[in-house]
């Protein structure tokens, strides 16, 4: 009696078991027919529907066919970033505070960094697209996306009060172009050129915040800093106007 009781439950088990699994597969089978679906519909978007749904700030790879995605590489970047964001601070540092002192609006004594960090957040390439529009050189635009968590406290010594302003939430969305000048010597390359693609138009977005005091103690800063920070990309980093990084001698920057 108990050796047929046990087999029955073990019937109403088993039969239990596979309703269950039976339910549970036709639930995936259901969701993999609903994505593919929507993966159909997707799919059958052209690209100004599909810049519809991104947004103003969709990768260039969507725009531009011939931008390739790069996973891997934004996968080792942020491997990378601690080691690149402190290498990258110092040289940021130096080559930006003399431009804040060229482009220093009128009112301001003196206008520098007085803490400057690039964070932990790594920036994300959307694409990158290689071109060889001369010869001996190899020129690569790469879509560029930062959302990052820098520290940037700038020291803004004015006339009327001296006011230390952070720089927060900064996000930069841009296409930068990164021209190797190329040579017959080691290490084969004799410059490298980088400037900012006017078109898409960059885009770097911050807010302001006074430290220890209010922004109104120096009337029109939040606009002087705007400025400065349009001028200083426009004059300096847009292309054709570009930052070149000798490796060697004869440099061609054309």
């Amino acid at each position: 009696m108990g050796f047929i009781s046990g087999v029955v439950m073990g019937l109403v088990v088993g039969v239990v078991i596979m309703a269950g699994w039976s339910r549970v597969m036709q639930r995936r089978s259901r969701k993999r027919v609903a994505k593919a679906a929507d993966i159909k519909v997707l799919g059958s978007l052209g690209r100004e529907d599909l810049k519809k749904l991104c947004g103003d700030n969709f990768p260039e790879w969507i725009s531009f066919p011939q931008y390739e995605q790069v996973k891997w590489l934004n996968k080792h970047l942020s491997k990378l970033w601690p080691f690149v964001s402190q290498a990258a601070t110092a040289v940021v540092k130096e080559s930006v505070e003399p431009l804040l002192d060229d482009y220093r609006p009128p009112g301001i004594k003196s206008l520098k960094f007085n803490k400057f960090s690039l964070g932990n957040v790594s920036p994300k390439i959307e694409g990158i697209r290689i071109q060889n529009l001369q010869p001996g050189q190899i020129i690569m635009d790469i879509d560029f996306r930062w959302g990052g968590d820098p520290s940037i406290i700038l020291a803004v010594d004015a006339r009327v009060a001296s006011l230390p302003i952070q720089l927060k939430d900064l996000q930069v969305f841009t296409v930068v172009r990164v021209v190797f000048q190329l040579s017959e010597e080691i290490p084969c390359i004799s410059a490298v050129v980088v400037a900012l693609l006017a078109e898409p138009e960059p885009k770097i977005q911050y807010t302001l915040k006074a430290v220890g005091g209010s922004l109104t103690a120096i009337p029109g800063l939040s606009d002087m800093i705007d400025d400065t920070v349009n001028s200083i990309v426009n004059d300096m980093l847009q292309w054709p106007h570009r930052l070149v990084v000798p490796l060697g001698v004869n440099v061609d920057t054309r």
